[in-house]
């Protein structure tokens, strides 16, 4: 669907294409400029970094995770032993 609304609002020039999404990033990509609305009135509208300094609360958060080896595995029970009183 991008590569076809990518085509109709880049080959002409005087056509408007209006797309509804959830994803700020699919609206970045395919539009020059959007609105939001709450319940069904719209809030602003305008080119997304106006969008963004006006609305742009979120946050956006990377998380890289890794296995795990058996060697790791052994040092933490070894840890967590070792942190569990006598009295249990």
């Amino acid at each position: 669907m991008w590569n076809i609304v990518s085509k109709i609002s880049t080959l002409r020039k005087k056509s408007a294409v209006i797309i509804t999404t959830h994803s700020m990033e699919e609206a970045e990509a395919l539009c020059t400029k959007m609105g939001i609305m709450v319940a069904g009135e719209f809030k602003c509208f305008g080119p997304s970094t106006e969008i963004k300094d006006k609305y742009g609360t979120g946050y956006e958060i990377e998380i890289k995770v890794r296995s795990l080896t058996e060697n790791d595995i052994g040092q933490i029970l070894q840890n967590a032993r070792g942190n569990i009183p006598n009295s249990l």
